[in-house]
């Protein structure tokens, strides 16, 4: 959150009230859409500050892990080898046995 946007909330409001005041409408009506123009701004600032860090945070997980996710999609990768390796031969056994 800037320090524009809270003071733009604060002139803002500060214009809502003097509408509200002297029984100008349009300046009310006015010094509410800065107010809450400003407040979204303010908001969204923090929703994207939010992401970033999430963002970042991720990025750093991925990044200390990076060796042991490795490591493990390699195990995997050769116990899915020894797997089908293991199946072709009870494959070829069985070939075999009905050859003979």
């Amino acid at each position: 959150m800037s320090l524009n946007d809270k003071i733009d909330q604060v002139k803002g409001a500060v214009k809502e009230e003097a509408g509200k005041l002297t029984g100008d409408v349009k300046t009310e009506t006015e010094g509410f859409a800065e107010k809450v123009t400003a407040k979204v701004k303010e908001v969204a600032e923090g929703v994207k500050d939010t992401f970033e860090g999430t963002v970042d945070g991720v990025k750093n997980i991925v990044n200390e892990n990076k060796d042991d996710v490795a490591e493990k999609v390699n195990n995997f990768a050769n116990n899915v080898k020894d797997a089908v390796e293991g199946t072709i031969d009870g494959i070829k056994n069985i070939v075999n046995k009905d050859k003979e």
